[in-house]
């Protein structure tokens, strides 16, 4: 009942707009912590992309465009509190005030820009002839607007307000944030896939580029109009480029440096000028944390919400901030994703909020506030002596297998195990249809506090595979979800969606150990896969290409025989990888599409697939110097009355300590256990900081083999027209991990009666 109270107190905020939080430190399945304020917070809706001041200093602006509807909200300043709130059926970026009353917003899905009257309510909507605008600048006079068009890779030239002298310029793919000069004669446009700023001219179409760091995702202009700063997200650097010459005059690293609470990984991703021109500030999405700079570098840092997007900065000193994930994270025991009072999907609760931080307070003690961001971001832990652990480089552990599977929570599957944190009414795939997952935990270990970094696939597999999810995935998975972003790029190995240090198979490259990869982000263009392709050249030569990546018309039974042939092959040879990353995706389900296989015997057939791949490794020369990690993507279609992101990690090892380990650890702290056995660096400050699974190892082995129980249904059970929810999932697209409404799939899922004996 507790987490009821919390959740109905939680709705009552979101309905009324605004509330004051209570002051307290929270940890967030990530393991880092926010601090709630000491000042007003307001509640808004999913994802907030971005925040702005009316002229007059006396309204906010707010574009929230998560997986929840869109709308666009108009705070009071000096309350937070919702004045207007503005449905819209797309928006999309941070909103500009084009006079006392009126915000103007890009319109996504809309293919157009939108302006909503703040007093009377009212939106209209303008066709520019161009595809899924993600950005909108006004120049100083407010007389033309430049619109970024990511769908088509064009910007719009228009004049203003009446957009009658329209011109679609190409400049590139993923165009992001413009500003315009002081004089409005050039706009500055960002490209998201690499490193480029680009300056039209307005009157010409003439053009310069300039590199400004990976992934330039925000611009702010001085208010003299001599520098323009420019947000590099992943390079973790705020460059300042003097317009005149358009040549970079210097750059600030803004990623935090102290000690092990270091690495890639800041997101600067929102940009905001004092008025004088001398301070500028930065969000850090990442880091839910904001800097403040001068030309030169960080002056302070200022502790906020969960992954900040968005500033304002009022005359008076007030500063302003949206925070796309909010104040916290909660469970969700009453996952019914249709029902107005339920919990819900995890992306459908993942409210925003926005902060007023006093900047006076902050510069009376900027470095406690400092101090504050560091150990936020540093979870306390401390690591044995080297001779204490066997999780070290050159020790008893030779080989890692890291197996990543499909979107379920902990109590969704081993709720039912006794004297664990589960709850066993939870627990839809228990004992019965995951033999092998209970077993497996049983006797190598039990870990009922562990955590997906991320929310959905779509960042699932950046922090699986990175250790990180950047701003470009961040800002874009949640429109996608909700059904209005069609393009699903966000496992792409290359462009807009890779970080600053890439995979954990380019450490691999990077260290020079030996490595392979079975399936995951591994293409294979034909209806009927024969041959996969692999964009990142990194993995060329280091992946089986008949292995299948994600498609639930192939078994897992299927890849397991790939891999089995090739681990016989390694046997024989005595030359198996250091590192292996298995992709098992089966566990995600076909819903009850007639003619599919069930969803118990898609999750039956996964768990004997693992178990056949434990036990095969257990029964080979390589057992005594390997170990298995398994984790999901995310948690997202299951229940769970912890949190809606704890989810199953399981260790298979002759070392596996076993019993229940309630550790807090994350997807981030299975990369850092591998890169600490293996000799890798870090890939982000997340896995710099996350605690390596100390805890889950003895020194002692224990030699003894595991051995594979069969499945106790039908892994060849089918759906029938009859199913619950046939007709609903024979219109769902399973083409990708995802790409079908997961609320929609997860409520089939609900429903289904476990299977006959």
């Amino acid at each position: 009942m507790k987490h009821r109270h919390a959740l109905a107190a939680l709705s009552l905020i979101v309905a009324l707009g605004a509330a004051a939080v209570a002051q307290r430190t929270i940890t967030l399945p990530t393991s880092w912590r926010i601090d709630a304020p000491d000042g007003p917070a307001a509640i808004v809706g999913t994802m907030p992309q971005g925040i702005a001041l009316s002229p007059d200093g006396t309204q906010l602006a707010v574009v929230d465009a998560g997986v929840n509807a869109p709308d666009i909200r108009i705070l009071d300043a000096s309350t937070l509190q919702t004045v207007k709130r503005l449905d819209v059926k797309d928006a999309f970026g941070a909103p500009v005030w084009s006079d006392a009353t009126h915000v103007v917003v890009a319109g996504a899905g809309l293919d157009g820009v939108l302006v909503a009257d703040a007093a009377t309510g009212s939106v209209s909507v303008t066709s520019t002839g161009a595809k899924w605008p993600v950005a909108v600048a006004l120049s100083r006079d407010r007389a033309h607007i430049a619109i970024a068009n990511d769908g088509d890779g064009t910007i719009t030239l228009a004049d203003f307000p009446a957009l009658a002298q329209r011109q679609n310029i190409a400049v590139g793919a993923h165009p992001g944030p413009l500003a315009f000069s002081a004089d409005g004669s050039t706009v500055y446009v960002t490209l998201h896939p690499d490193r480029t700023l680009v300056a039209i001219d307005v009157a010409t179409h003439n053009r310069r580029t300039l590199d400004v760091g990976l992934h330039p995702s925000a611009l702010a202009l001085s208010p003299d109009g001599a520098t323009l700063a420019v947000a590099a997200a992943d390079d973790d650097r705020v460059t300042l480029v003097d317009t005149r010459s358009l040549s970079v005059r210097s750059g600030i690293d803004v990623g935090l440096d102290a000690g092990r609470t270091s690495g890639s990984g800041a997101s600067p991703n929102a940009l905001a000028f004092s008025e004088d021109g001398a301070t500028l500030y930065a969000s850090l999405g990442a880091e839910n944390a904001v800097a403040v700079m001068n030309t030169t570098s960080v002056l302070a840092r200022i502790p906020v919400g969960w992954y900040p997007d968005g500033l304002a900065l009022s005359s008076h000193g007030t500063l302003f901030v949206s925070d796309g994930k909010g104040e916290h994270s909660q469970p969700n025991p009453e996952f019914n994703p249709f029902g107005r009072r339920s919990p819900g999907y995890v992306g459908a609760t993942r409210y925003g909020s926005v902060r007023a931080v006093d900047l006076a307070a902050v510069r009376r003690d900027d470095q406690a506030s400092t101090q504050a961001v560091i150990a936020n971001a540093a979870p306390q832990w401390s690591a044995p002596n080297a001779g204490q652990t066997i999780i070290r480089p050159n020790g008893p552990i030779k080989h890692v297998i890291y197996v990543i599977k499909e979107n379920r929570s902990y109590d969704q599957v081993l709720g039912d195990i006794p004297g664990a944190n589960g709850d066993p009414k939870l627990t839809a795939f228990g004992e019965r249809i995951t033999p092998n997952q209970h077993a497996i935990a049983r006797r190598f270990g039990i870990f009922d506090n562990a955590y997906a970094n991320s929310q959905v696939s779509a960042d699932g597999h950046n922090w699986t595979d990175e250790a990180f999810a950047n701003d470009y995935v961040e800002r874009n998975w949640p429109p996608n979800y909700g059904g209005r972003r069609a393009l699903y790029d966000f496992q792409d190995t290359q462009g807009a969606p890779v970080p600053h240090n890439g995979f954990l198979w380019d450490a691999a490259a990077r260290a020079g150990i030996s490595f392979r990869d079975y399936g995951e982000d591994i293409e294979f263009p034909d209806v009927n896969p024969t041959t996969g392709t692999a964009h990142d050249p990194t993995l060329a030569g280091h992946f089986n290409p008949r292995y299948v990546t994600f498609n639930l018309t192939i078994p897992d039974q299927a890849r397991f025989t790939h891999w089995a042939a090739d681990f016989a092959d390694f046997v024989h040879n005595g030359d198996l990888p250091a590192l292996e990353i298995v992709y098992l995706p089966s566990d995600h389900t076909a819903g009850t599409r007639p003619g599919a296989r069930t969803p118990f015997a898609y999750v039956a057939e996964n768990d004997y697939v693992f178990g056949q791949l434990v036990d095969a490794v257990s029964h080979s020369p390589f057992w005594k110097d390997t170990v298995i990690f398994s984790v999901e993507d995310d948690a997202q279609n299951g229940p769970d009355h912890v949190d809606a992101q704890r989810t199953t990690f399981y260790v298979a090892s002759p070392y596996a300590r076993g019993g229940v380990t309630s550790v807090h650890y994350t997807q981030a702290g299975v990369l850092h256990t591998i890169e600490l056995l293996l000799g890798l660096k870090p890939l982000s400050i997340y896995d710099a900081t996350a605690e390596p699974m100390y805890a889950a190892f003895s020194n002692t082995p224990d030699l003894s083999p595991f051995r594979a129980l069969p499945p106790n249904i039908d892994t060849n059970a089918k759906n029938t027209a009859d199913s619950y929810g046939a007709a609903m999932s024979a219109k769902l697209d399973f083409s990708h991990a995802d790409a079908a409404d997961p609320r929609v799939l997860t409520n089939i899922l609900e429903h289904l009666p476990q299977p006959a004996r």
